[in-house]
């Protein structure tokens, strides 16, 4: 993963990776996706076009009413639906999903959870089933899907007490 931070235009990036794509039932085809947030309140994800060399925008997702803080793309796992965590500045944390990359009808999973304060980090754990959160509150929080489908807080770590 390659984080990319370019704060003066206000634009976050998370590299997706260069993974199968199961959707193409061709896996001898890779592709090459990040998804990106930033001031506009936005995630867009894009793809890397080969025939042209250049990245092109593949899908807008719209939900988000503030700045988007940070995005990350769970870990390709093996199976077929691609997700996306965001956080904004209002403290939201929406969980985004797509079935099919080659259609990239990525649709809002769910709003995760709605923290007090902004939120500005968030990081997949290796098998892309815990996502952790961090904000403006000094908290460090884990959170895990439980089989329906509600985001359950495992684990807190206020960093203000930290040694």
């Amino acid at each position: 993963t390659i984080r990319l931070r370019y704060g003066s235009s206000g634009i976050n990036a998370e590299y997706g990776g260069t993974t199968l794509d199961p959707s193409t039932k061709d896996y001898d085809v890779i592709s090459k996706r990040f998804a990106s947030g930033g001031g506009d309140n936005l995630v867009k994800v894009w793809k890397f076009n080969d025939d042209k060399s250049e990245w092109e925008m593949e899908a807008e997702l719209k939900g988000h009413n503030n700045w988007v803080r940070d995005v990350a793309w769970a870990p390709d796992t093996g199976f077929t639906t691609s997700t996306i965590a965001s956080c904004c500045q209002d403290g939201k944390v929406f969980i985004w999903q797509c079935k099919d990359l080659d259609k990239a009808n990525w649709d809002i999973k769910r709003t995760m959870h709605t923290f007090d304060d902004v939120v500005w980090h968030l990081s997949w754990s290796v098998m892309g089933d815990i996502l952790a959160v961090s904000g403006g509150d000094n908290k460090i929080t884990l959170w895990k899907e439980s089989h329906k489908g509600a985001w359950i807080c495992i684990s807190k770590q206020d960093t203000t007490k930290a040694n």
